[in-house]
């Protein structure tokens, strides 16, 4: 099975005793669930297939701590990234080592004024709609989601569901996964 782990570590923590955190609750994670939640922190794991190890991961998914993709291709990781909540990893690093889309991604995702969604930015590459100072901050949210959204895609999962098809969508899956392994970015 593949997966990516969801939450964010708190405390210390050591590969045998975990602390991690999700949606406001904390999980202390020990043996199988420590080390699958650490392998698929920074991007998608996949399990050696026995027993015990799919045991612990329908564990922690019934927890909330990872998402698992129905199968390998690249649509999986984006409708698993679809059920993940993306934040800025607070980073002392700089941004140099970044190309350009992963820039605008970081910069969508950091100064956008509402939690922007796998669909909402693979939306905003499509049709190449930039960070732009009138779309940027909380005083911004309703022209960005006016943006986005249109007749043609406001109701429930049209939005993921047709950018499950678009141009950019493994482009933008890519660099997320990048920005994560990175530490730039979350998935909670």
């Amino acid at each position: 099975m593949k997966y990516i782990s969801k939450g964010m570590v708190i405390k210390d923590s050591t590969e045998d005793l975990l602390f991690v955190t999700h949606n406001g609750i904390d999980f202390q994670l020990t043996g199988e669930q420590a080390a699958l939640w650490l392998n698929g922190r920074f991007g998608f794991a996949k399990t050696r297939k026995t027993v015990l190890e799919e045991k612990a991961l329908r564990q922690l998914a019934r927890q909330g701590l990872v998402e698992i993709t129905e199968g390998d291709g690249s649509v999986f990781e984006y409708r698993a990234l679809t059920q993940c909540i993306l934040v800025p990893a607070k980073s002392r690093s700089s941004c140099t080592m970044l190309s350009a889309l992963q820039k605008e991604l970081l910069s969508w995702i950091s100064e956008a004024g509402l939690r922007l969604t796998v669909a909402e930015l693979v939306f905003l590459a499509e049709h190449g709609i930039t960070p732009a100072a009138h779309l940027l901050g909380a005083g911004n949210r309703q022209a960005l989601t006016e943006t986005i959204y249109t007749q043609d895609n406001i109701f429930d999962n049209i939005l993921e569901t047709q950018m499950e098809h678009a141009v950019t969508r493994d482009e933008v899956v890519s660099a997320l996964l990048k920005l994560l392994k990175k530490k730039k970015i979350l998935l909670l």
